[in-house]
């Protein structure tokens, strides 16, 4: 009988623990809505994160008009959340401002790209714009690299991106993006709540890379990529027509669901025959590299520590982002 009494005592503990924490995470999604979706200012969208409870605890007659509250306001978020719409035209931040207007030729051999984001970058606020529009031939597209960024000192969290290469010279990097509106700083938070465009930023290679630098990276890692000259072409052309269509038919951001690197799979599992699963390199992102390396996709014969160490290039990139070699100069890697 104790022994029932018991494993009925810990079932009843896990259920509590259970829907504690499912209490407690919905009660942040929506101080999280108040905030992003509702425009609370912060200070108070805080004080009722932290108020309402302890008064809800506290005040057992007032227990049933605050649950009653909380779940109305629960269902303006959710109906918030379902019908706000993403914007086409807004007053964008110039380093967004173009999007990518894409045309694929008939024959589907060249691709020519208006709004190929081509900045000078000598800091963060410190650059001098420039937009191009670019031809790019598909039987020159001869190799592939994923570009991992770090974010902080996280061994987990990264940006990442992929640069395509038309022969030694010309190469093109295609960054899956939050598009943010002046003045509008990038949140994970603000993310959850449909409060960016989706954007396929698509770049020069120098401008993708210095720009990182400009920000402080000293951390960059570039690896190249293993595959067959047919995938990276079925890749490059799926990618750049997601980037054209979504002038027309804008998307949300999704801090879990479409990021830098969510999206890069999606796209690689669609051109890719065979299996590959949503693993680590995808729920942390800083695992990009050595995900790469443990499916036998990074073109090199090291182990991935000394590959890491190796593909490391940030130096390079601050050493050469004057050079008119520059694609070519920050990959004169040491032999392996």
């Amino acid at each position: 009988m104790n022994e029932e009494l018991k494993v009925g005592f810990k079932k009843v503990s896990l259920i509590g623990v259970f829907k504690i924490l499912l209490m407690s995470l919905a009660w942040l999604w929506l101080c999280g809505a108040l905030r992003y979706l509702m425009g609370f200012p912060s200070l108070l969208s805080l004080t009722i994160l932290i108020g309402l409870p302890v008064y809800f605890y506290k005040s057992k007659k007032r227990r049933k008009p605050i649950v009653i509250l909380v779940t109305v306001l629960i269902l303006i978020s959710v109906v918030l959340l379902i019908f706000i719409k993403p914007k086409r035209y807004s007053n964008w931040d110039v380093s967004c401002k173009k999007p990518p207007i894409v045309r694929i030729s008939e024959r589907g051999d060249l691709v020519t790209i208006n709004n190929v984001r081509h900045f000078k970058w000598e800091g963060v606020n410190d650059y001098q714009p420039s937009w191009v529009k670019k031809n790019y031939y598909l039987d020159k597209l001869d190799s592939l690299d994923l570009i991992v960024e770090p974010l902080g000192d996280s061994r987990l969290f990264a940006h990442t991106m992929l640069s395509f290469g038309f022969g030694p010279e010309q190469r093109v990097v295609i960054s899956v993006e939050a598009r943010k509106e002046q003045g509008e700083s990038y949140s994970l938070v603000s993310g959850l709540y449909k409060q960016f465009e989706l954007l396929y930023q698509i770049s020069s290679e120098r401008d993708a890379l210095t720009l990182r630098v400009a920000r402080g990276q000293s951390k960059l890692y570039m690896y190249p990529v293993k595959a067959t000259p047919e995938f990276i072409k079925n890749l490059f052309l799926d990618m750049v027509s997601k980037a054209g269509s979504l002038v027309d038919k804008p998307a949300f951001y999704h801090s879990l669901r479409a990021n830098c690197t969510t999206e890069l799979f999606k796209h690689i599992k669609e051109n890719f025959e065979g299996d590959i699963s949503y693993g680590k390199g995808v729920l942390f992102p800083s695992k990009s590299g050595q995900v790469l390396h443990e499916m036998g996709w990074m073109d090199t014969e090291l182990e991935y520590e000394d590959a890491r160490k190796k593909f490391m290039s940030a130096e390079r990139v601050k050493k050469y982002s004057g050079d008119p070699h520059f694609s070519k100069k920050i990959r004169e890697w040491s032999s392996d």
